[in-house]
C-alpha cells in the first residue's frame, strides 16, 4: 500500500531493542494498574515488510482470468491488495491506539457501556430490505453495505437501541457482506436471509416511501418500518413504493415537507433515514431530526425562514408604494 509503518508509530531505537514493552497505565476498575503490552517498531516493520514480500509472491502466482481486461485486472489487484494487507495495516492502527493511550493514561475517557437490543427499553422495529440486488450493479452493492454499517454504528451509540432487523440479505449484498466487513454475524441486531413478507405479516409493515402519500407523524411499536436497501442514483424511481403496494403493506414518507423544501429530490440513502428516525426518538422532534441529519447538498431551507422572508418582501414594497 506505500504506507511506511515507522511514520505511524515512531520511536526511537533505544526503545526498540525488545519485542514488547510493559507501561501500567491507570484503571480505575481496579486498584492495581494493569500494564499495557506494545509491539516494539522493530518487530512492527518486519511484520510489515514480511507482508510485502508475501504480496508480492502472492500477486505473481494469483490465477488471473486469462479474458480479463488491463482496468479489470488493475481494479482485481487494488482488492487483493486490500485484502492482504487488512490484517497488518489493522494491528498497526491497533498498536497506534495504545501508545496514544500509554503516553497519557489519565487521559483516556471512560468506555460507554453500550446496551444490548435486549435489554433497550426501545422497542420500535426498523428493517433495512435487502431485496435489491438484481437493480445494483457492483459498486452500488459497496456504498449500500457501508450504508448498512453505518446504520450499524449509529444504533450502537444511542443509549437505547432500535430493534435493528436485516431482511432478505442474499446474492451479492451477502456476499459483500462475507467478504469485506468482518464480525457482522456477530453483530447485536437481527439478520435473516428471508424476506419481509416471509417474516412478518403484511399489516405489520410499514414501508417508507418517498412517493408516499401518507405523512409519518409517530411510530407504533406493533409495526415494523422497512427501508428500501438499494442505491438507485434515480435509475428506478419509485421502486420501493410499486413494491410496498404489490405486497400490501402500508406505506409513509417522514415529514420533510412539514418543516421544509428541498432543492434535489427527497430520496434520501439508507442510513439518512436510519439516522433521522434514530434522531428523533432521540428529541421527539422531527424538524430537529431532520435537520440535524440531511447534508448541505441536498439544499435544505427551512419553511419558517421561508415565510418570514417573504413576509419582509412583502413589507418593503408596501412601503415602497
Amino acid at each position: 500500500m506505500g504506507t511506511n509503518p515507522e511514520e505511524d508509530f515512531p520511536e526511537s531505537k533505544e526503545n526498540s531493542d525488545t519485542a514488547s514493552t510493559e507501561i501500567p497505565i491507570s484503571n480505575e476498575k481496579t486498584e492495581v494498574n494493569k500494564p499495557i503490552q506494545l509491539i516494539s517498531q522493530d518487530q512492527l516493520d518486519a511484520e510489515f515488510k514480511k507482508t510485502q514480500e508475501d504480496y508480492e509472491v502472492y500477486i505473481k502466482e494469483y490465477p488471473f482470468p486469462p479474458d480479463i481486461t488491463k482496468s479489470g485486472k488493475k481494479k482485481l489487484i487494488k482488492k487483493l491488495k486490500m485484502e492482504f494487507f487488512k490484517k497488518i495495516f489493522r494491528k498497526m492502527e491497533r498498536e497506534k491506539i495504545k501508545r496514544k493511550r500509554a503516553a497519557n493514561p489519565n487521559s483516556n475517557p471512560k468506555r460507554r457501556k453500550i446496551a444490548k437490543l435486549c435489554d433497550s427499553s426501545t422497542k420500535l422495529r426498523i428493517a433495512v430490505d435487502c431485496s435489491f440486488d438484481d437493480f445494483m450493479v457492483d459498486k452500488d452493492i459497496v456504498k449500500l453495505t457501508k450504508q448498512i454499517q453505518r446504520c450499524y454504528s449509529i444504533n450502537r451509540g444511542m443509549e437505547n437501541p432500535m430493534q435493528f432487523h436485516l431482511t432478505n440479505l442474499q446474492s451479492k449484498t451477502l456476499a459483500r457482506m462475507d467478504g469485506c466487513i468482518d464480525g457482522y454475524k456477530n453483530w447485536d441486531c437481527f439478520i435473516k436471509n428471508e424476506s419481509l413478507s416471509n417474516l412478518f405479516d403484511p399489516s405489520e409493515v410499514v414501508y417508507l416511501c418517498a412517493e408516499s402519500e401518507n405523512e409519518l407523524k409517530e411510530f407504533d411499536d406493533s409495526k415494523i418500518y422497512a427501508i428500501g436497501g438499494f442505491v438507485d442514483h434515480n435509475a428506478h424511481k419509485g421502486l420501493a413504493y410499486e413494491r410496498a403496494l404489490k405486497a400490501g403493506y402500508q406505506h409513509a414518507r417522514l415529514p420533510i415537507d412539514s418543516f421544509f423544501t428541498l432543492s434535489t429530490r427527497k430520496v434520501l440513502a439508507v442510513c439518512h433515514v436510519f439516522e433521522i428516525i434514530s434522531n428523533f426518538i432521540a428529541t421527539d422532534n422531527w424538524e430537529t431530526a431532520i435537520s440535524k441529519t440531511i447534508p448541505a447538498r441536498k439544499g435544505l431551507e427551512s419553511k419558517e425562514v421561508q415565510n418570514s422572508d417573504n413576509c419582509a418582501d412583502e413589507t418593503e414594497v408596501s412601503e415602497q408604494q
